[in-house]
């Protein structure tokens, strides 16, 4: 199985960033759920996050996607997860979840930036290659650090959309690259980049939650974005008066 040296403090640091990304993301299906089924939706979006996580944590445990043959286990493992957010993201509780506020919407990938200074620290650390942080070809940094600010914005004063577009498009650009990065780097035969260790992220848990957590949230949230400026604004939910979140006009 393959291992991945990191430190107490670091392991602690990515869980606590773990379970902040799960905790928002049930808190938005929650906002999202109609009033009166506000507590099943949210009992069964805890569920299927436990049952999420475990399922992850034990693919990786069981050294299965180790593997040189072609096609690369890995490789096999990446759509369906990603497929899966797509598929939500286009669902019914897509529809819901792209009818809340622009600001939260937004604001809930201001997690990339804890996440990328962590990537950082960790190659420092010499257990992850520089080419995976903003020292090489990784700038989701920009997208963390300016989800904030219009989350921040957003909260005062309706965004503009176009502005919101254009965020949305760099910031699934800038996962992209750092996906094909990612992959590129572990030690399959899909490798390309030789400097530096290999990406083992995927591998080892828990740390492999940063494709069906951290990946994931973001590639889900920036198709719900993208449903969510195809609505009109007053179809959007207010960001603190709307009750059991039914619509309200702005």
């Amino acid at each position: 199985m393959a291992t991945l040296q990191v430190s107490t403090a670091m392991t602690a640091a990515f869980l606590a960033l773990t379970a902040l990304v799960v905790a928002a993301d049930i808190a938005l299906v929650r906002r999202a759920a109609p009033a009166e089924t506000q507590g099943r939706w949210t009992r069964r979006a805890i569920a299927l996050a436990v049952l999420w996580l475990a399922a992850h944590a034990g693919i990786a445990a069981s050294g299965v996607l180790e593997s040189a043959e072609l096609p690369p286990r890995v490789a096999l493992y990446l759509p369906p997860t990603m497929a899966l957010g797509v598929w939500l993201a286009l669902s019914p509780v897509g529809m819901r979840l792209a009818a809340l506020p622009l600001a939260l919407l937004v604001g809930l990938h201001a997690f990339r930036l804890p996440l990328e200074i962590w990537l950082h620290t960790l190659a420092d650390a010499g257990a992850l290659p520089h080419r995976m942080t903003w020292a090489g070809w990784n700038f989701d940094v920009v997208t963390g650090a300016s989800a904030a600010a219009l989350g921040l914005w957003g909260w005062r004063r309706p965004l503009p959309r176009a502005l919101v577009l254009g965020w949305n498009c760099m910031g699934l650009a800038l996962l992209v690259t750092v996906v094909t990065i990612a992959v590129l780097s572990t030690p399959t035969p899909l490798r390309r980049f030789f400097e530096g260790p290999p990406v083992l992220l995927p591998f080892v848990p828990p740390f492999n939650w940063i494709v069906g957590v951290h990946v994931w949230t973001a590639l889900v949230g920036h198709l719900v974005v993208f449903r969510a400026l195809r609505r009109p604004v007053d179809g959007q939910l207010t960001s603190g008066r709307a009750q059991g979140g039914a619509p309200s006009q702005r």
